[in-house]
């Protein structure tokens, strides 16, 4: 493969992984905008009531988390319900 066909596949790959990138960020950032404005406290009860320096400084983890963010949400379990194993006890 000449240097040119190289330097051409190369700058496909490129484009390629920066618009993956682009389209994980853009989800990211609905997640993570719907997640601090409406679903953080129906999943966290500490959260209810929460600043919005608090919503600020969780939106940047949830954009990069947004995977297991939209998992968490959809299962509809409680961060700090218990989860019914025995083997783990609830403190109080």
């Amino acid at each position: 493969m000449s240097a040119v066909g190289l330097g051409f596949v190369m700058i496909m790959l490129v484009e390629g992984l920066l618009t993956i990138a682009a389209g994980y960020l853009a989800v990211g950032i609905i997640v993570g905008l719907l997640f601090v404005t409406v679903f953080v406290s129906r999943l966290d009860t500490a959260a209810v009531g929460s600043s919005i320096f608090f919503r600020i400084t969780i939106l940047l983890g949830c954009i990069l988390l947004w995977p297991y963010i939209v998992l968490r949400t959809l299962s509809g379990r409680k961060i700090n319900q218990p989860t019914g194993d025995p083997s783990i006890a609830d403190h109080e």
